[in-house]
């Protein structure tokens, strides 16, 4: 499988490490690719904008492992206990977004965000690129909520 910026037919419905990565530069985020020594599924650390990432894949199956699921994960230092503000922040950009979700992970005093792509049954390659360059916007629309709550707290 060839990624580009050109428009494809071609039906994925799993990626395969060398997969993953090639749509992850493509999409311009910078992986950095790893397995997950468990099941040596590709897990993949990068960047978006300023902030860093990861994506694990899942329901992995072959040698090399080609995986139906792509989680998106980022989390994020409060720097402080979490607070009911905090969670009120979260429901908040949860009830107005439609892709993404965001959580509070209070005993590490983080909040985060993910997101899920889902490949079983098949999408094109075009649809998989468009999934994959809307994690930045997620991560975006997550900080400004993030950052207009806090300041009318």
């Amino acid at each position: 499988m060839v990624w580009s910026a050109s428009a494809s037919a071609q039906i994925v419905d799993s990626v395969n490490g060398e997969q993953l990565e090639a749509a992850l530069n493509a999409a311009e985020l910078s992986p950095t690719m790893m397995e997950d020594s468990a099941s040596g599924a590709p897990v993949a650390s990068g960047t978006a904008g300023e902030f860093s990432f990861f994506v694990r894949a899942l329901s992995c199956s072959g040698t090399p492992a080609a995986c139906e699921n792509l989680v998106f994960f980022a989390n994020f230092d409060l720097g402080r206990e979490a607070t009911a503000s905090d969670y009120r922040i979260v429901n908040s950009f949860n009830d107005s977004q439609v892709f993404g979700r965001a959580y509070v992970l209070a005993n590490k005093n983080q909040v985060g965000v993910d997101y899920v792509i889902e490949l079983g049954g098949g999408v094109t390659e075009e649809h998989l690129s468009e999934n994959i360059g809307r994690w930045s916007d997620v991560v975006d629309a997550f900080f400004a909520k993030f950052r207009e709550g806090a300041s009318s707290s």
